[in-house]
């Protein structure tokens, strides 16, 4: 059954963690109450919208298409069932069927990992463009029988925090906080990669002594 799989795999987690049950630290306000947020039809999506000044829906497709393609399905935690699903210049949209590896932990001795299955859409417009992530599901690889695992059974505010809304519970608490730590990634890649976040670069100047 479902419990019975989340008490394995939290066994799992705090032996590869090396964490006792009862640990518990302060967690950030980002990923509480509100920070997973749930569509009409009760599946999660995460949506943001951004401006980009000065390029046509044309130009900001081809920027997102080259994007979503190196940066995501040939991206460097890909796996091979990643693709781009759908590409419509006219429509200004993107699709793609990610699969990747999502790190919980990454040391020379411990990869704590999950298969990360999810749905990026990218659709253009002029001077702007909107981003959705959905459909997104967790699978070990190593666990004998594992079964695939919904975001809506895992990390939704109700799956993944306490009654008082005010801490993360350990299991599902620690995919939501990666869940999301990705997401704003992936969100803030495609920013960059379009011209709505620009990058600065700060000029450091250095005095030798003579």
């Amino acid at each position: 059954t479902m419990k019975t799989m989340k008490k394995l795999v939290l066994s799992l987690c705090l032996v590869c963690l090396g964490l006792p049950m009862a640990a518990q630290t302060n967690e950030d306000a980002k990923y509480l109450a509100g920070a997973v947020t749930v569509n009409e039809a009760g599946y999660v999506e995460f949506t943001k919208k951004y401006r980009v000044e000065g390029k046509t829906q044309g130009e900001i497709y081809s920027l997102l298409k080259k994007y979503a393609k190196e940066q995501l399905v040939e991206g460097p935690d890909h796996l091979p069932q990643a693709r781009i699903q759908d590409a419509d210049s006219a429509q200004g949209l993107v699709v793609g069927g990610i699969e990747e590896y999502l790190y919980f932990k990454r040391t020379p001795l411990v990869n704590h990992r999950v298969h990360f299955y999810y749905q990026i859409i990218f659709t253009a417009s002029d001077g702007g463009f909107k981003v959705q992530m959905r459909n997104l599901r967790y699978l070990y690889d190593d666990i004998p029988n594992a079964e695939v695992y919904r975001a809506e059974d895992w990390i939704t505010d109700s799956e993944a925090l306490n009654k008082s809304k005010t801490k993360l519970l350990r299991l599902p608490g620690k995919f939501r906080r990666f869940t999301i730590d990705r997401k704003d990634a992936i969100f803030r890649g495609a920013a960059r990669a379009t011209g709505a976040i620009r990058t600065v670069v700060k000029e450091v100047v250095v005095e030798e002594e003579e």
